[in-house]
């Protein structure tokens, strides 16, 4: 008896103690888990927003109606109106969220969060984005009032919802912080903080070392910039036989990394975590196609839009519906932005996907004394000047920035020092293109509206009431001289600004009847988009070869391929497998493999088999470029595939390539044992395809498991470590209705305390569409559960 209850007693102080830690312990920017959870001080504290019929105060006279999805229905007599109540939509569904990327933007999220978001601001802060905003605002006041008009409206409506609303957002409680009042140049800042995360991509180190180090033939075939038989977004005019190689010079390369975005090192370490780290050949995804009415069942044309991102709680993009009388819109705007980007108006429709393009340069540079850099034969001093940035409960702290003409200065880790030229943080007239693109009527109002458009590159499906389809590749290439091919430049030369290329890329109406994007090659030209080459295109000749071998779709059918998991590089293993013996210890991943057909659905073993087959030959390229090609890039997986599989071209002296076949049926095999044992025949697929959506500040508990949603890198429906699709979209395009059929990955809020913070998640992992209430007559809504009249 005394023993047990000394037991007892034992247990019962370390559960006091653990409970102690566990509401005690600090979770960064939040304090004390027990003050986040208290329902006097924490989430828990926070009223819920309620339903019914609101009556509002305003100069503005609109109708909101909100459906039970939590999609709004703004119906009003002016599009400022209409700006007006999207923007009060969105402070009530989504302000903390573009606070938080304002602020990023701006440099100014350690005031508002806490020191460990430095690494943040310390890279945003010195491109000063909120002096340009501001200056792109006033020109638009003194050029484009009737654009300034409308931006303005919007943040009328954003500082409307803010001052006659109590804070309803948890995370404002839980941080100790209110909302702050929203400027109009805010809405400008958007444009830079996509153009980060689709555009900053510095892989020039690595593309110098590759042309230093390999002779042209090796290049060519490992690393082509314009390989034979790809899938271009565009008609191709000119198939180069050969690379003009530039004059590169006999300097040696550092050894650091080429990426110099911080690493992640805690879970609160948001400075390093909202730096998203990907390579120009590792693209972030996306997918649009277009069919005309000589290849649907109805006759009428589809579009179809699914863009991939990393994947937040809420995330990017809100679903919205506009009705001003002559001004129509419907489809997905970014919280913050008044504009819809992929959606449709009474009588076009358009589709984004990432142009991908390279819009980084690098300049080594030849330094003295750690302030001094050789240029055009002379020593001249860094500029210098000094940031502050403000913390929160803590002193300033003041960034020392460096730069010389070219751009900002970087010292890599074996101390040679580069600098960095971001085309894309210049100023963007983009939010303004895509106003233009919601008013547009036909293709000539559309492609001169595109005409204007900055940053970041996007390709612009399209799709009109009169059988119209086309294609736009849309954004500013920078003119740079006919040599460049991604290498690294020399920071001694005399620098010239440069422009962008004069040049308008575009499909209308094509002789297939289709046309489609999905971050390839915009064309086959001598034009330097960038290392288009160095990736693998399997998921674009998936959608050419689906959308090539049908002439009768349905909008079921597209909704259909938009969850396509076939992967098509099994077609490269399988060949590999005919060109060399597989030694008997490897027979049951061959088995596996030799009479599937690439459907990588959760269900099944042979979708494991083979992505881990996929990953140990991925690791086989790097260790082939590390050894033998003896350069840290590694050649994509369908460039070294096709290198096992050629019987005529080896390396000179030779490769034992059975060996190197050998090496990744031995690394699968490992890692399937030590993964799942032995009985890793008995595994399906969807213990490796599952994987988590965040909440946007890494909270625990307020994301998401997704499980079973099967798919890779490769596939259509893109399921790679980080990527997946944010929304799907099909619009089906008719004369007097355009029918969009939609799916968000989370939900309309970004109130963690709403219905629809995550309440579309489950029909997104199924691929279970939902119709849209595009109608004239508000009387014709179905299911609305809130309306809010502002008169």
């Amino acid at each position: 008896m005394k023993r047990n209850k000394t037991i007892r007693i034992v247990l019962f102080v370390l559960l006091s103690l653990g409970w102690i830690f566990i509401i005690t312990f600090n979770l960064g920017p939040f304090g004390s888990l027990g003050k986040l959870t208290t329902y006097k001080t924490g989430l828990l504290s926070v009223p819920l927003q309620s339903d019914g019929i609101q009556k509002i105060h305003s100069d503005q006279k609109l109708d909101i109606y909100v459906d039970n999805v939590g999609i709004p229905h703004i119906y009003s007599g002016t599009k400022s109106a209409a700006a007006y109540g999207l923007g009060y939509m969105h402070a009530k569904d989504r302000y903390f969220q573009m606070e938080m990327i304002s602020r990023i933007v701006q440099g100014r999220l350690s005031e508002f969060l806490w020191a460990g978001t430095l690494k943040s601001d310390k890279f945003w802060k010195p491109y000063e984005f909120e002096q340009k905003s501001e200056e792109i605002l006033a020109s638009y006041k003194k050029e484009n009032p009737e654009f300034y008009a409308y931006l303005q409206a919007y943040s009328d409506g954003v500082n409307a919802y803010l001052d006659n609303n109590e804070n309803t957002d948890p995370l404002y409680k839980a941080l100790g912080a209110t909302p702050r009042k929203w400027k109009t140049e805010y809405s400008l800042l958007f444009t830079w903080y996509m153009s980060y995360t689709l555009t900053y991509f510095d892989h020039h180190i690595e593309q110098q070392e590759i042309l230093e180090k390999l002779p042209g033939q090796e290049i060519t075939y490992f690393y082509p910039l314009q390989p034979k038989g790809i899938n271009t977004i565009l008609p191709s005019g000119l198939i180069p036989s050969s690379t003009n190689l530039p004059n590169i010079g006999a300097h040696t390369l550092g050894t650091a990394s080429v990426d110099n975005s911080p690493e992640e090192s805690s879970l609160f370490d948001l400075g390093a975590k909202l730096m998203t780290k990907h390579k120009f050949n590792q693209g972030v995804g996306s997918n649009n196609w277009v069919v005309n009415n000589t290849r649907t069942k109805s006759k009428n044309n589809i579009l179809a839009n699914d863009p991939h991102l990393y994947l937040t709680l809420p995330e990017a993009f809100y679903e919205a519906h506009i009705v001003t009388g002559s001004f129509k819109a419907y489809g997905f705007t970014i919280p913050g932005v008044p504009v819809v980007v992929s959606g449709h108006n009474d009588k076009i429709s358009w589709g984004i996907t990432n142009g991908e393009w390279d819009l980084v340069d690098r300049y080594k540079l030849q330094v003295k004394n750690d302030s001094l850099y050789l240029y055009e034969g002379k020593w001249i001093p860094f500029q210098i000047k000094n940031y502050t940035i403000k913390v929160k409960g803590k002193a300033d702290f003041i960034e020392k920035y460096r730069s010389t003409v070219q751009g900002k200065v970087i010292k890599e880790e074996n101390g040679q020092y580069y600098a960095q030229h971001w085309y894309a943080a210049e100023k963007s007239n983009s939010v303004k293109a895509m106003y233009e693109v919601m008013k547009s009527q036909n293709w000539d109002g559309f492609s001169t509206a595109l005409k204007d458009y900055s940053y970041p590159p996007q390709n612009f499906a399209y799709s009109d009431v009169n059988n119209n389809i086309g294609i736009v590749c849309a954004g500013e290439l920078p003119a740079r001289n006919s040599d460049y091919i991604g290498q690294v430049l020399d920071g001694s030369k005399k620098y010239t600004p440069v422009k962008a290329l004069d040049a308008f890329w575009s499909a209308y109406n094509p002789d297939k009847g289709f046309l489609f994007s999905a971050n390839q090659q915009p064309i086959q030209n001598n034009v330097y988009f960038g290392a288009h080459g160095s990736k693998d295109d399997y998921r674009a000749k998936r959608i050419y070869s689906v959308l090539e071998g049908k002439k009768d779709w349905s909008v079921p059918e597209i909704q259909k391929m938009q969850s396509d998991v076939v992967d098509i590089s099994l077609n490269d293993f399988k060949t590999l497998l005919n060109n060399y013996p597989v030694k008997q210890k490897y027979s049951s991943i061959v088995k596996e493999l030799k009479n599937w057909d690439g459907n990588m659905s959760g269900e099944g073993n042979q979708g494991l088999v083979f992505e881990m087959l996929r990953k140990a030959s991925l690791e086989e390229a790097k260790e082939f470029a590390k050894t033998r090609l003896q350069v840290k890039q590694e050649p994509s997986l369908q460039n070294f595939l096709k290198y096992l599989n050629d019987k005529k071209y080896t390396l000179p002296g030779g490769d034992n390539k059975q060996k190197i076949v050998d090496a990744i049926f031995e690394r699968t095999q490992e890692t399937l044992t030590q993964t799942y044992g032995e009985q890793w025949k008995n595994v399906a697929y969807k213990k490796m395809s599952k994987f988590n959506i965040n909440n946007m500040l890494f909270i625990p508990g307020l994301g998401e498991k997704v499980d079973n949603i099967g798919g890779n890198v490769n596939t259509i429906n893109i399921n790679s470590d980080k990527f997946h699709p944010v929304f799907r979209a099909v619009y089906e395009v008719k004369d007097g209705n355009i029918q969009a059929h939609t799916i968000l990955a989370g939900g309309q809020s970004g109130l963690i305390n709403s219905v629809h913070y995550k309440d579309q998640i489950e029909s997104w992992s199924k691929g279970q569409y939902k119709k849209s209430q595009f109608v004239s007559n508000p009387a014709k809504l179905e299911r609305i559960i809130n309306t809010i009249k502002f008169n």
